[in-house]
């Protein structure tokens, strides 16, 4: 990643830092830090970054809220984009139909006493249905929302009780249910939007939804629903390790283009496996049952994995031989073993004391197999039901929203990356699955969901030439190679640390001369001989390992070393200490390299590696040839991203994060990040981090930006208009703070990959690569976009695995004027910005970079003490 930072000297010490001088936060560039976590963590009302701002993101929202939305009106379309080769595309989307265009859907509210266990509630209320009004097939979405396309048999409100099968209890349940008018929908909302009348951030969200959740309605019962996916059983068990399985599905969401359209999607989830505990524990002591009867205890750190993961999983109990004793519960935690756990029940009205081994020997008749086992806690919290691990199994199909390991992951996108033609098989067998024209709900609201696959007309945008030292080079397909360096570096002392056990000092020292032999093939002069540290000397499960290497980066940085190579085992939570003590502590540049990277070197990988050194020693790899029409005057590109802990980690901030050019190329940048409250969109300091980048941007050009690009990474359709009233407000705010009179004109685009729309070629002519992918450059901004706002989906890189997902970019805000054939061009040609390869990248180079500086933030805040204050 290039950012112009200098390189750093000393590590700075702790002071308190500046109002409205927000930290210049190192990346890929590593500058020296200026500030310590400790001190991005102040007491509010202490001037820190976070809080430095004149006007706090939620003041901005609360006085925007005030504003018509017509002074946040989002731009117009001119026209769709010109530029390109025509492609024919088939897309994931299917046409809707409504055979009542104007009228009035009925919302009713439903509750439920006992309220709980809601997994039940589609049951209970078809069951109610049944009893209630037969005739009737209204649509429920699971919790407490019905909507029926006519007035329901019973006026304004009804209650009522039914039986129900309780499959965790194994008894019939009686519930009682109450139904009750709330509104009235007018479903002509949608054909007006449609026409055309109806901004972005305006969706006619009640009438949309109300089609979701009739849309929902055929595989609500029969399928495992987890947010808009729904899931069944696999035939066969494919295993993601640690406890998981596979389980593909469908995902199905009602959007609004040009036209309204059911978006279908393939699903890939990993379910815990449906196991005796036995067998999960074995798993994670890596043992037999015979070795758990003869253990004793477990290891400490096995026994707190085992129960960090089945914490919170339902499991089904039942004594051996006793189908009568069968229930499920959720697990709560780990207890001692049935010898030494006791407890007091009542028996013949008595208070009796024993251990748990005892009970069961004696009041159940069952001899345990395994007692030194620990117990598991399971059911209500506050009651003593300790049971023996030996009678729980895990009951299959339970969702759970944990973030996968890094292996679970690699064996997921292995199993999930399917060529184009299989993942639209896939996504067609999941349409005859879901049958949606023939569930009745779906038919008494007039829907027909077309059976054929929406097809566009899309372009294919020729790519950007490069430039190069003394050469211009046009990427093929989203790939090129590099030719010599615009600004190559020179390294005359470097270093390489080895933590790694597997490495030996010949591999390192024929690394250093493939470096310094690749170097020259792209102008960079490295020297063939670096300082080797050897394993002997790092080996990380030293007490004072930390200790030692801060030691050893001292003494390197005094010796102006200007780059250390820290080569790592592949597993294991070295990387986090190591950039943490290099980049916070020291205040020196490190490249860290995986011992597999490092046993499969290749040229291929060395040249990558020079890649990233390059950059961060300031060097320039190459730039678009010709400079794109909207960096033809002073201009600023920035990208902006805020990254949310996994719903598993609590307590955990969110970071947002800045990148900012900081050059006439669009190929250097700047990096701010800031932590902020959890789950909140708004970056809250972002006036503050523009006023610092405006100031770096002049410091480095001299020159003020007449122009800002802003690329906003991650708003859903719902933010779109209180982000964009925030921000922009707060942008708009720091130039003022620079100069009454600056007003440089702001594009705000927002970049969005969290769709489910695929595009498949539909000639063999126009697939690219051993996948059959749509090629680089594919852009598509008619029909399934919005008819009058400028959006476009535009598939920038090459697939090297899997269906390529395009990347949506929606304008939310332009006072430049801009032309779409010129948006998008500007747009493809940062996606080949990227310093780290030589391909095009899926999104454009500055909001990659932002994600990546959120990514290290999150990196150095490991096993730290976190506040947003």
């Amino acid at each position: 990643m290039q950012q112009q930072q200098q390189r750093p000297q000393q590590p700075v010490q702790p002071q308190q830092p500046r109002p409205q001088e927000p930290v210049q936060q190192p990346m890929a560039q590593q500058q020296k830090p200026q500030q310590s976590v400790q001190q991005q963590q102040q007491k509010a009302g202490s001037p820190s970054p976070s809080g430095a701002s004149n006007l706090p993101a939620a003041e901005v929202t609360q006085k925007m809220s005030k504003m018509t939305v017509s002074q946040w009106k989002i731009p117009e379309r001119k026209k769709n984009g010109t530029k390109g080769r025509k492609i024919e595309l088939e897309l994931n989307h299917f046409e809707l139909t409504f055979k009542k265009q104007n009228f009035i859907a009925i919302h009713y509210d439903v509750s439920f006493k006992p309220d709980k266990p809601r997994r039940m509630f589609r049951q209970i209320m078809e069951a109610f249905r049944r009893k209630k009004y037969p005739n009737n097939y209204p649509a429920f979405d699971g919790r407490k929302n019905l909507y029926s396309a006519k007035e329901l048999p019973f006026g304004m409100e009804v209650t009522d009780t039914v039986k129900v099968f309780n499959d965790e209890r194994y008894i019939d349940q009686e519930y009682e249910v109450t139904v009750k008018f709330a509104s009235r929908v007018d479903m002509s909302q949608l054909s007006q939007y449609l026409s055309g009348k109806g901004q972005s951030y305006q969706t006619p969200q009640e009438a949309l939804q109300a089609i979701d959740i009739v849309l929902r309605n055929p595989a609500a019962l029969s399928f495992v629903g987890v947010g808009r996916s729904f899931f069944s059983k696999p035939e066969s068990i494919i295993e993601l390790g640690e406890g998981l399985e596979l389980w593909y599905g469908f995902y199905q969401s009602a959007i609004l283009g040009w036209k309204p359209f059911l978006n279908v999607d393939v699903a890939h989830k990993g379910f815990p496996m449906g196991e005796r505990l036995l067998d999960t524990l074995c798993r994670y002591q890596n043992c037999r049952y015979d070795d758990l009867r003869n253990m004793k205890s477990l290891d400490s750190y096995v026994q707190h994995d085992f129960e960090k993961y089945i914490k919170g999983l339902k499991v089904e109990y039942m004594i051996p031989q006793r189908s009568d004793t069968k229930r499920v519960y959720k697990v709560n935690k780990l207890m001692k073993n049935s010898v030494q756990q006791r407890f007091i029940f009542e028996k013949d009205n008595k208070k009796v004391e024993m251990t748990v081994g005892e009970y069961f020997q004696r009041e159940k008749k069952c001899a345990l197999q395994f007692p030194y086992l620990p117990l598991v806690h399971i059911g209500p919290l506050n009651k003593e039901f300790f049971v023996p691990l030996e009678m729980c199994t895990i009951v299959r199909g339970q969702s759970v929203n944990r973030k996968l390991t890094p292996n679970q992951t690699a064996a997921m996108v292995k199993n999930a990356a399917k060529p184009p033609d299989d993942r639209k098989r896939k996504i067609a067998m999941a349409l005859r699955k879901a049958n949606f024209n023939n569930d009745k709900c779906v038919q008494e609201f007039g829907i027909q969901v077309s059976d054929r696959f929406a097809q566009v007309t899309g372009r294919v945008l020729d790519p950007p030439v490069l430039e190069y030292n003394k050469q211009t080079i046009t990427p093929q397909k989203g790939v090129w190679r590099s030719g010599r360096f615009l600004q190559a570096a020179q390294i005359q002392n470097w270093a390489i640390i080895n933590c790694d056990r597997r490495t030996n000092e010949g591999q390192l020292q024929k690394f250093g001369s493939e470096m310094a032999n690749h170097g020259r093939t792209l102008g960079v002069t490295i020297s063939a001989a670096p300082r080797i540290i050897p394993f002997a000397h790092m080996q990380p499960n030293r007490p004072n390992w930390r200790q030692e290497f801060s030691k050893q980066l001292c003494y390197l940085r005094d010796n102006k070393t200007e780059i250390v190579i820290v080569v790592i085992p592949d597993q294991g939570d070295i990387y986090p200490m190591v950039k943490q003590t290099a980049e916070l502590s020291v205040g020196i540049l490190t490249q860290c390299i995986k011992s597999k990277t490092m046993y499969k070197m290749n040229p291929a990988t060395v040249g990558n590696i020079l890649l990233k050194v390059n950059s961060k020693l300031n060097g320039l790899n190459h730039k678009i040839g010709g400079r794109p029409k909207l960096l033809a005057s002073p201009a600023m590109i920035m990208g902006a991203d805020v990254t949310h802990p996994s719903p598993d980690q609590t307590n955990i901030p969110s970071v947002a994060a800045v990148s900012a050019s900081h050059d006439a190329n669009g190929f250097m940048y700047n990096m701010m990040w800031r932590l902020q409250p959890a789950k909140m969109e708004i970056i809250e300091d972002l006036q503050a981090i523009v006023v610092a980048q405006l100031k770096y941007f002049f410091q480095k050009t001299r020159c003020k930006p007449e122009t800002i690009y802003f690329f906003r990474d991650g708003v859903s359709e719902g933010q779109f208009n209180q982000v964009l009233s925030a921000e922009l407000t707060a942008i708009r705010q720091a130039c003022r703070t620079l100069n009454e009179n600056y007003k440089p004109g702001i594009t705000f685009l927002v970049v969005q990959k969290r769709h489910h729309t695929r595009f498949f070629p539909k000639n063999d002519r126009d697939k690219d690569g051993k996948w059959g992918n749509v090629p680089a450059g594919t852009i598509v901004d008619t029909q399934i976009c919005h008819k009058t706002e400028t959006d476009f989906y535009l598939v920038s890189h090459a697939s090297i695995q899997g269906t390529a997902r395009p990347t949506k970019y929606h304008l939310l805000w332009d006072d430049n004027d801009i032309d779409e054939d010129d948006l998008e061009e500007l747009t493809y040609s940062l996606c080949h910005l990227f310093t780290r390869c030589t391909r095009s990248v899926s999104y454009p180079a500055p909001t990659y970079y932002a994600h990546l500086a959120a990514f290290r933030a999150r990196v150095y805040l490991e096993g730290q003490q976190t506040s947003t204050n």
